[in-house]
């Protein structure tokens, strides 16, 4: 097979490759170098160069005193903007900020004879203008001359930053599974998650924004975790932290590195890191329904560049502490729930118990029809509730249940006015009540009854904490008051729902044109959602 070469070869014919730094080699004027002409160099430095030259692994050799740099395509990455101009350079030069590492390998090489082999060593190198956290596997081999000594270091291996980060992001990982397993404290799990991060990145400090209720743009910090004699971020408004078209970006569910990479906002980013006291940030976004709803931010007082390893490894963490927090109030919930429904299980039985203590003694028939038109208003009631998963219903949205079969039609007019009030689960079951007898008695007697009638409810909160709704019916003829005066079940049942169950008042009064009532409650049964 050999005898197939080509016979055309001499001193130089190890250069003679297609590869760039083969070219490098033979334009660069070695004139008056300290290695002197190619076609001079040993037989040793030749041949080892030619075998790297030839390589496609990322091979380099140091030759001579100064152990100066030659290498092929493949390793001109590795030094990043020092290539090409490290081509020749004494390595003490051109690794100064990793010579305290490497250095003692050398030695070690040159002094025993003997190659070294290192696995996954810690290089910080400082290529791209910050200093990197960079692992290698590499060997150092000595180079023989004729006469035994050592020529030179022959040097091949790779970069193994991305395995040994991608080794420490899943420690950190089964280190949070195993605190989010014996820890229900959610405060102290967030707190811990953070600190965990901000070791793992050897950042200065890292903070969780969560998205106010009901605000898209408001993100306040509810944990933060920072390094040892670094200040917390103390927020003094709530407006963007940062420009509002950055922020924005954020906002859409884009992540943002702050540290120099990104040449089209460099002034920009220049001012926003300063307001934040820091020299690189990076904020990662959680988005739900197409919406951001919280933010891990991470600062670093020192220059660095976020790589995408860093940005895996925030998002991973985001994620198990958003998935955490939602099944705690997912837990939250269900506990709420369970408690709600025998609450109101219990007070369903009470009414329904009041009904049947409370209802004259009819026929059977009528008996029977009142009261299954008393429990399918309950029914109505408790379906409105389970709608909104047991959390508070309006006042407006009872009415509006209540009267909706006398809704858009001609024959009577509705006029319904006041701020939109929440009501408790045990507040809107009595009122409920109440409302349904208002309208039944009115759809029999009053204002609901024939063409032409009107009722008006109007609700308000007092200066005296009293929540007053005022029902009022205008009947289109004059009503025999002697002839209704009666208090029957459904006043006995008003009378029960507001005074012994919600601690109020109720007052009705039959006039000429119609039913007055009116109700006040303690305010405390009663919150006001505000705009």
């Amino acid at each position: 097979m050999l005898r197939r070469q080509s016979p055309h070869h001499d001193k130089s014919s190890f250069l003679s490759g297609p590869s760039e730094m083969a070219a490098r080699i033979r334009d660069f004027d070695w004139s008056d170098h300290p290695l002197g002409s190619p076609e001079t160099w040993p037989p040793a430095l030749r041949l080892s160069l030619g075998i790297a030259l030839n390589s496609a692994f990322p091979t380099c050799i140091y030759w001579g005193p100064e152990l100066r740099l030659l290498y092929n395509d493949s390793w001109s990455d590795i030094p990043g903007p020092r290539h090409p101009a490290c081509l020749g350079e004494p390595a003490e030069e051109v690794w100064s900020d990793i010579w305290h590492i490497i250095e003692p390998q050398f030695a070690q090489v040159i002094t025993t004879g003997q190659g070294v082999h290192l696995q996954d060593q810690l290089l910080p190198m400082r290529r791209f203008g910050v200093d990197e956290e960079t692992y290698w596997t590499y060997n150092f081999t000595p180079i023989l001359l004729d006469d035994g000594s050592i020529g030179g270091i022959f040097n091949s291996g790779s970069e193994t930053t991305r395995q040994v980060l991608q080794h420490e992001k899943a420690q950190l990982l089964l280190d949070l599974s195993d605190l989010y397993r014996n820890n229900s404290n959610i405060e102290e799990v967030c707190a811990r998650s953070l600190e965990l991060l901000g070791e793992q990145l050897v950042a200065d400090r890292v903070g969780l924004r969560i998205a106010s209720s009901g605000s898209d743009n408001q993100f306040p910090i509810i944990a933060q975790w920072s390094a040892k004699g670094i200040a917390p971020i103390i927020e003094t408004s709530g407006g963007a932290p940062f420009y509002e078209d950055i922020w924005n970006e954020l906002l859409d569910g884009h992540v943002i590195r702050l540290d120099g990479t990104d040449e089209t906002r460099h002034s920009r980013e220049c001012d926003i890191l300063a307001k934040l006291g820091c020299a690189a940030a990076l904020a990662v976004p959680w988005v739900e329904d197409g919406r951001t709803v919280a933010i891990l931010f991470v600062h670093s007082y020192r220059p660095r560049h976020w790589t995408p390893i860093d940005i895996e490894t925030v998002e991973a963490v985001l994620a198990r502490m958003m998935m955490m927090m939602e099944r705690s109030r997912a837990a939250e919930r269900a506990t709420l729930m369970n408690r709600e429904i025998n609450h109101r299980s219990r007070n369903l039985l009470a009414v329904v118990t009041a009904m049947v203590r409370l209802s004259r003694v009819e026929a059977p028939d009528v008996m029977r029809s009142k009261l299954l038109d008393r429990i399918a208003a309950l029914s109505r009631n408790n379906s409105l509730l389970l709608d909104r998963s047991w959390e508070r219903v309006t006042l407006r949205q009872i009415l509006d249940q209540e009267l909706a079969p006398y809704k858009g039609n001609d024959k009577t007019e509705l006029d319904l006015e006041g701020p939109e009030i929440e009501l408790t689960s045990d507040a809107s079951q009595a009122i409920g009540m109440v409302l349904h007898e208002l309208a039944t008695n009115a759809a029999k007697y009053g204002a609901l009854k024939d063409i032409g009638g009107k009722v008006s409810v109007h609700w308000e909160l007092t200066p005296e904490h009293q929540l007053c709704i005022r029902w009022t019916e205008t009947c289109p003829e004059t009503i025999d008051v002697d002839g209704l005066s009666d208090i029957g079940f459904g006043s006995k049942l008003q009378e029960l729902m507001v005074e012994r169950q919600l601690g109020g008042h109720l007052r009705r009064e039959l006039m000429p044109d119609g039913l007055h009532c009116v109700i006040e409650l303690p305010w405390e049964d009663v919150s006001v959602i505000r705009d």
